[in-house]
C-alpha cells in the first residue's frame, strides 16, 4: 500500500522542521558559530546540533566500508538520451526516478538468489537510463529498441541492483506534438517478484517500498526539478541500532537528481530528553569538505511497524538553514537495522 499521504500529513505538522522552500533563514545564532566550529565532536541527541562540529573530515569520513558501499554508480550511454532523427525528438523534462531492488536491508538471512529480470515502461512517453546501480558481471541492460521500454537482466543474493532513469512524458516528432495527461500516463515496473503501476501524477516526491515475504524489497524514489535552476537530489543509506544506548547510527550518500555523487553523510538518531524522536548528522562533499549539519525528526508509519518517515533540514558553517530533506526508512524483518531513501533540496528563491 502506498503510505505517501500519511507521510505528507505528518510531515506538514512538523512546523519547526518543515521543508524549507523560500530564502535562507534570516536568523543565525552568530555567537555560537565559533564554539560549534572548534568544539570536539561528540554525537549527542540532546545537543542543538547533535554534538557535531563544522570542520572538514577525511574522504568518506575515513570509512572504507562506506566508500565501497556507496561508490559511484555506473553511467549509462543511452541511445535515447539525445535526439535521433529517425525516432523524432524527446522534449526536456526534469523528472528522475530511482529504483533499487534486492536485499536492501543488508539481511544476512537472505542466502538465495532472486531473478529480478524485467522492464520499466511508460505509456505514452520516453525513458532515458542515466545510471545502473550496483550492476555486476551477470547483470546487464538489454539493448534498447524502443524509447518507451527499458529492459534488464538482474540477479541478487546478499546485495542489490537498481536503475536511475529520467522520465519524459511528452513526445514530439516532425509532424505532431502529443500532450500527455499526468493521470493517464502509466509507468509500469514489471519483474517476476513484483509488478506495480504508477501514474505520472504520482511520481513527484514519491517514496514507496514494497517488501516481499522473503525479506527482499523494491524501493521507488522520484525527484522533480523545479522550473527555476535549484539543486535537488537523492539520499540513500543504511542504519542500525546501537546496543549500548537507545537509538543508533546511519550513514550513506547524497547525489544529484541524475545520480552523480555529491558526497557522504553520517549521523545518529534516537529520543532526546524531551521525548522527541530526533536525528542529526554531518554532510560532506566527495573530498571530505564540510557541507552541513543535518537535524530533524523521525517517526513510524501508524500501520507499518517496519517503516517510517524522516524530515528536517541542514545548516551551513554559519548555522544558516541551507536546505531541506525528507524520506522514508525501513527495518529489516531479520536484523537490527535497515535502509533509508529520500530526497534533498537547497533553498532557492521561487521554488515550491
Amino acid at each position: 500500500m502506498n503510505r505517501l499521504p500519511v507521510f505528507l500529513l505528518i510531515f506538514m505538522m512538523i512546523a519547526s522542521l518543515a521543508w524549507v522552500t523560500g530564502c535562507r533563514s534570516p536568523q543565525a545564532p552568530a555567537s555560537g558559530i565559533g564554539e560549534i566550529s572548534n568544539r570536539q565532536q561528540s554525537p549527542d541527541v540532546n545537543d542543538e546540533y547533535g554534538g557535531y562540529n563544522t570542520r572538514d573530515e577525511s574522504t568518506g569520513f575515513g570509512d572504507e566500508e562506506m566508500l565501497g558501499e556507496f561508490a559511484e554508480d555506473q553511467v549509462y550511454d543511452d541511445p535515447f538520451a539525445t535526439d535521433a532523427p529517425e525516432l523524432g525528438s524527446v522534449s526536456d523534462h526534469g523528472l528522475f526516478l530511482m529504483i533499487t531492488w534486492g536485499n536492501l536491508h543488508r539481511d544476512a538471512a537472505i542466502a538465495h538468489l532472486t531473478d529480478w529480470s524485467g522492464s520499466l515502461s511508460i505509456d505514452p512517453g520516453a525513458i532515458v537510463l542515466k545510471r545502473t546501480i550496483r550492476f555486476e558481471a551477470n547483470d546487464r541492460i538489454i539493448p534498447r529498441t524502443q524509447r518507451e521500454v527499458l529492459a534488464w537482466e538482474s540477479t541478487t543474493g546478499w546485495g542489490m541492483d537498481g536503475i536511475l532513469v529520467r522520465i519524459i512524458p511528452r513526445l514530439s516528432d516532425t509532424s505532431v506534438d502529443v500532450a500527455v495527461d499526468p493521470e493517464n500516463t502509466i509507468i509500469t515496473f514489471q519483474t517476476d517478484p513484483v509488478k506495480v503501476d504508477f501514474t505520472l501524477a504520482q511520481l513527484p516526491g514519491l517514496h514507496r517500498v514494497i517488501t516481499l515475504d522473503d525479506g527482499n524489497a523494491v524501493a521507488f524514489s522520484a525527484v522533480k526539478l523545479p522550473p527555476v535552476p535549484c539543486p535537488h537530489g537523492f539520499l540513500r543509506g543504511a542504519w542500525h541500532n546501537n546496543p549500548e544506548r537507545p537509538g543508533g547510527e546511519f550513514f550513506g550518500r547524497w547525489a544529484t537528481a541524475d545520480g552523480e555523487i555529491k558526497g557522504f553523510l553520517k549521523g545518529i538518531y534516537g529520543v532526546n530528553d524531551d521525548g522527541q524522536k530526533v536525528f542529526f548528522g554531518k554532510m560532506i562533499d566527495r573530498t571530505g569538505r564540510f557541507q552541513g549539519i543535518m537535524r530533524g525528526r523521525w517517526g513510524n508509519h501508524p500501520a507499518d511497524e517496519h517503516g517510517g518517515w524522516f524530515a528536517g533540514h541542514w545548516v551551513d558553517r554559519n548555522l544558516m538553514i541551507e536546505g531541506g530533506l525528507k524520506g522514508e526508512w525501513h527495518r529489516s524483518p531479520h536484523c537490527n537495522g535497515g535502509f533509508f531513501r529520500g530526497m534533498w533540496a537547497k533553498n532557492c528563491e521561487g521554488t515550491i
